[in-house]
């Protein structure tokens, strides 16, 4: 997986996840404040593997967006 699904990915699993806790726990079905809980970590978990430099593979903090410019490396990313 490229660097852009992986951070696009990570987005709609966020969204997707913290969606499905807010109404697990307001209507009070456990299951599916765990499976919300389950999307959230598993979006987390595939950025840590997959948000990288095509270059060098050095992991990027997903906070600032996807870099002009590795800052491991010094490549140009777009």
């Amino acid at each position: 997986m490229d660097y852009q699904k992986s951070y696009a990915l990570l987005w709609v699993g966020l969204i997707a996840g913290f969606v499905l806790m807010l109404i697990g726990g307001s209507l009070e079905i456990g299951w599916l404040l765990w499976l919300g809980a389950a999307v959230f970590m598993a979006a987390v978990l595939q950025t840590l593997l997959f948000f990288r430099c095509p270059h060098c593979g050095g992991h990027w903090d997903p906070r600032g967006g996807i870099p002009r410019y590795c800052p491991h490396c010094g490549e140009y990313i777009r």
